[in-house]
């Protein structure tokens, strides 16, 4: 078997096991086509806890064409198996040659094979804009268990639960035991700040890290504030568990009673943005506008107009 030697380590060995194993594998099923492996996220930028996840992108040659799923259902078995938490994307080159994300472009780092970032494009502002602005309803909706189709505006996930229900996520600790986390209030939080960024102010964000301090350099609002408290607090003091101390758990509580509002401030911003999709000239954003508004019940008489314009227009 081939020995895997990691072109860059974490300071973690259980993680560079985990790395090196995932490797050695991918190298096993598709021989000679893996061209480069990258780590994104915390391990990439130093700043990992001992509760953060890997990020790990594989990047095969040419067109992975049928061994996309064989390599999707290769990542998931992986992740499963691994004795440390694992999110592992698996793209080929063709695609990637469309264009690349912020993070993975100038925050990746590559551990294996051969870099190939500036040979790719960077995806368009435009584009990036409206992948974040939809998926951002994605996490809004699926994080939490919502309903299929959500109203504004939004009631908590769970308003009788402690923290509202934005710790329903479970994190598995090096021992096993999984317990409660906030690992998906801070990426609900950060993605939709990463999403209002790009629409409202053109930047782009690479790392969780300058996610916050660009929102206040870019928005004087009350959400740069929550924004720097969930990063401080959630992952910085807490790393992203539940905290034990009576004093924190109130902190931790006034946290996610704000995060509501935050949301539902995404939400309206959301609806602006859909608004202009409806009204450009783009067809494939106009499509996803309105497949869109079958999902979120605004109520509102200028989304009702502009929907049955967009339809008549075809």
């Amino acid at each position: 078997m081939q020995e895997i030697v990691l072109l860059q380590s974490t300071e973690n060995e259980r993680t560079n096991i985990a790395l090196r194993a995932t490797i050695g594998i991918f190298e096993q099923a598709f021989p000679g086509q893996i061209r480069a492996c990258y780590i994104e996220g915390s391990y990439a930028d130093q700043s990992a806890v001992f509760t953060s996840d890997i990020d790990l992108v594989i990047v095969l040659k040419g067109e992975a064409s049928g061994g996309q799923k064989r390599a999707d259902a290769l990542a998931r078995h992986c992740c499963a198996l691994s004795a440390v938490e694992l999110d592992i994307g698996v793209a080929d080159e063709n695609t990637l040659a469309v264009g690349v994300p912020p993070y993975f472009k100038m925050g990746s780092l590559l551990i294996y094979g051969e870099d190939i970032r500036d040979e790719l494009p960077l995806v368009s502002l435009p584009q990036w804009t409206r992948d974040r602005m939809h998926s951002s309803l994605w996490r809004t909706v699926h994080l939490f268990n919502r309903p299929t189709v959500i109203q504004y505006p939004l009631d908590y996930p769970d308003p009788l639960d402690e923290f509202y229900g934005y710790d329903r996520r479970k994190l598995r600790l090096p021992d096993g035991k999984e317990v409660n986390c906030t690992r998906d209030l801070i990426r609900l939080t950060g993605w939709s700040a990463t999403a209002l960024l790009a629409y409202r102010a053109g930047r782009y964000v690479t790392r969780k890290s300058e996610c916050y301090r660009a929102y206040q350099e870019s928005f004087q609002d009350e959400w740069g504030q929550l924004l720097e408290d969930i990063y401080i607090y959630c992952r910085g003091k807490w790393h992203y568990l539940l905290p034990a101390d009576h004093a924190e758990r109130r902190k931790l509580r006034e946290i996610c009673a704000r995060t509501l509002a935050f949301e539902n401030y995404f939400l309206l911003v959301y609806k602006e943005f859909l608004l202009s999709e409806l009204q450009a000239e783009d067809v494939e954003g106009r499509r996803m506008a309105l497949w869109v508004l079958d999902r979120i019940a605004y109520q509102d008489e200028e989304i009702e107009l502009a929907v049955a314009l967009a339809k008549s227009a075809g």
